[in-house]
């Protein structure tokens, strides 16, 4: 499964500073053509020294090829007993590749897909492998258009790229409650010299987040999300990179599966179910604000969300239930021990096996998410057509260390504080606080 994939990889971990000339094609008769960047910005402080990609080939700024890939393998560990229900030693949790590009200066594109991938659920392969298949026309800076399948622009941790992301895992409310990726039509640009960014669009579904082989996840969503960096062209001391960002997503949900078509809570690791879906029929809304901050070595980063869903006709008696309601939020903090700047990803003063010991950074985060129902009479049951539904929620607190040994290989390890609300729902075996760990190799082209 890997044989074509190791290759490219480890011709990018362990090629030259600077690329050969020979290594970019040039289709016009030039003595030396010299490469400009790509207009586009991609994903969450991603500049990068194209130059000295070995897996890109340029010709002018007309037109920009480049391999992207991850492989990513985990050595983990969770309470007792959690290997006998599903949980492997050994996991390999990502295998993707794909390419990205510019082409006639002005329309940049992107596909990636999965090697393999499976529906927790069931083991079986996933209804698809894509993961991204869009092109952007990006004549404006201010107003681009992205079609295609793409993230649903909502929650700053979900938008993150998980290899640029600070932590093995995301937190669970961007894995639960945030879209994710979906079909659809954008809208986006950057204001008044970059201090405002503006995303919206309309999706055919509400992201893949919200699927799976029991859910249908909702229909025809109208996302929007704003990011303005007040400080940045004033150049306030240390507010520079200062980010407020917030964001709204309302989708339809349909009651015409017999299943419960509700969001649902699992554990971080071992994916336990500690709360089940109920049964939902209306509008689904999600509401989410964020904050993020960079400075020298360090960055803070913290994020609320809320999704409610109306439970119309969902009673026994065929009378509208309160909505279901699902929030989260974190806040984390970074701090890069060898001196470097933060930036995601971090790119080393002196990469390991070069003279150097590559850079080391610190991480924690504080999480918190929970389900209920906004009111509801009579006793909170667990019921997935109860009046007012049984609170369920996972704490978790997450310390790890990065080390980062050159701009392709990292290696993350995470230790992980988990407590379920719900004693009936907890998975260990005392039904209380357990730890997970995690040691992650990353390899990102």
């Amino acid at each position: 499964m890997l044989t074509w994939f190791l290759p490219l990889a480890l011709a990018a971990a362990f090629a030259p500073e600077t690329a050969p000339d020979c290594m970019c094609v040039t289709v016009a008769l030039e003595a030396q053509a010299q490469e400009q960047p790509a207009s586009r910005t991609k994903k969450d402080d991603t500049r990068t020294d194209k130059n000295r990609d070995p897996l890109s080939w340029q010709h002018g700024d007309r037109f920009r090829l480049a391999v992207d890939g991850s492989l990513e393998e985990d050595v983990q560990g969770s309470y007792d007993g959690s290997e006998a229900r599903g949980l492997t030693r050994f996991s390999l949790e990502r295998n993707r590749i794909g390419v990205q590009g510019v082409a006639f200066t002005h329309i940049e594109f992107e596909v990636a897909r999965e090697v393999e991938t499976r529906d927790v659920e069931t083991g079986l392969r996933e209804k698809t492998a894509w993961r991204d298949a869009n092109v952007n026309l990006a004549y404006l800076k201010s107003a681009q258009v992205q079609a295609g399948r793409f993230k649903v622009p909502f929650g700053l941790d979900a938008l993150t790229s998980e290899v640029r992301n600070d932590f093995v895992y995301r937190s669970l409310g961007a894995d639960y409650l945030a879209p994710g990726r979906d079909a659809g039509v954008m809208l986006h640009g950057r204001l008044f010299d970059r201090v405002l960014h503006y995303s919206t669009g309309w999706f055919h579904g509400d992201g893949e987040h919200a699927r799976s082989s029991k859910l249908l996840g909702g229909t025809k969503t109208f996302a929007l999300r704003l990011t303005g960096s007040p400080f940045r062209r004033v150049h306030a001391g240390g507010l520079d990179d200062l980010e407020f960002g917030a964001a709204v997503t309302a989708s339809d949900v349909s009651d015409e599966d017999a299943r419960p078509q509700g969001l649902r809570g699992r554990t971080v690791l071992t994916e336990d179910t500690f709360f089940h879906s109920v049964y939902v029929n209306g509008q689904r809304r999600r509401i989410g604000t964020d904050v993020s901050w960079k400075d020298g070595p360090a960055s803070i980063r913290a994020e609320y969300i809320r999704v409610s869903d109306e439970r119309l006709r969902q009673g026994y008696a065929d009378e509208d239930l309160a909505a279901a309601r699902y929030r989260s939020w974190y806040v984390g903090g970074t701090y890069v021990l060898t001196g470097e700047k933060k930036r995601r990803p971090i790119r080393p003063r002196h990469d390991f096996g070069r003279g150097g010991f590559g850079a080391l950074e610190a991480v924690a985060r504080y999480e918190h998410i929970w389900f209920d129902s906004a009111g509801g009479a009579g006793e909170p049951l667990r019921n997935p057509r109860a009046e007012a539904i049984l609170s369920s929620g996972d704490r978790l607190f997450t310390v790890g260390l990065n080390w980062i040994l050159n701009r392709y290989v990292t290696l993350k390890f995470n230790s992980i504080r988990e407590s379920v609300s719900d004693p009936e729902a907890n998975p260990s075996p005392d039904r209380g606080v357990f730890w997970n760990r995690v040691l992650r190799f990353q390899l990102a082209l």
